[in-house]
């Protein structure tokens, strides 16, 4: 087999796995106690105390145009920093996708979020994407990973009132404009972990959310 025969076969196999991870169960990354579906562990780097859902939110976007039963995905997770008794609460997101773009001749990576749209029970909430990071301040390792590598980690920060509003919702989804101007819908693919008990906890300890 040349070498361009090679690589073809390779490309195939590659996203044949993605295909085949994005309808397997998702797995949290994080040491947590299996009966419990919000936990927190200390940070030993920092000694900060974090506060995690046990497994985000997986949606999907689908790209029709581009291929036929692929999609793209975004990991949601909320989390909490306590930083010796100061507070911060984060969405976590993990962007991946099973579409080769190569492919179709177009930009072979997806586009990047340049604003970001929660739809609570059918009203906007609005997240800063200026305000966007990759690592939690004062803190050291991730408490999630994308469903699939490589993704495209986001985190953006959220207030209290927000965390409750987010744990009270009965539906979710996400509005996405991307970088290259295309806006994209993003519905809820898999469930679990709980955002209400992930509210709770963090209440309990930080003594700020209602």
């Amino acid at each position: 087999m040349d070498a361009a025969g090679l690589g073809k076969v390779m490309t195939g196999w590659r996203y044949a796995v993605l295909a085949t991870a994005a309808s397997l169960p998702l797995v949290s990354c994080g040491t947590v106690e299996p009966d419990r579906r919000a936990a927190e562990y200390l940070d030993e780097a920092t000694g900060a105390t974090i506060t995690r859902v046990e497994a985000p939110f997986t949606f999907f976007s689908d790209d029709p145009s581009r291929a036929a039963n692929a999609r793209d995905y975004l990991d949601a997770a909320p989390l909490a920093v306590n930083r010796s008794g100061k507070y911060s609460w984060w969405l976590w997101l993990g962007v991946w996708s099973t579409i080769d773009r190569g492919v179709s001749g177009g930009d072979p990576e997806l586009a990047a979020i340049a604003a970001l749209q929660l739809m609570v029970d059918g009203e906007p909430m609005e997240l800063g994407i200026q305000a966007a990071t990759d690592r939690i301040p004062g803190a050291g390792a991730l408490p999630y990973t994308a469903t699939v590598a490589p993704a495209t980690i986001v985190l953006l920060p959220l207030t209290g009132s927000q965390v409750v509003r987010l744990s009270r919702a009965t539906s979710i989804s996400i509005r996405t404009e991307m970088a290259d101007g295309e806006v994209r819908q993003w519905q809820p693919w898999a469930r679990r972990g709980s955002w209400t008990n992930f509210a709770e906890l963090a209440a309990v300890q930080s003594g700020v959310l209602p």
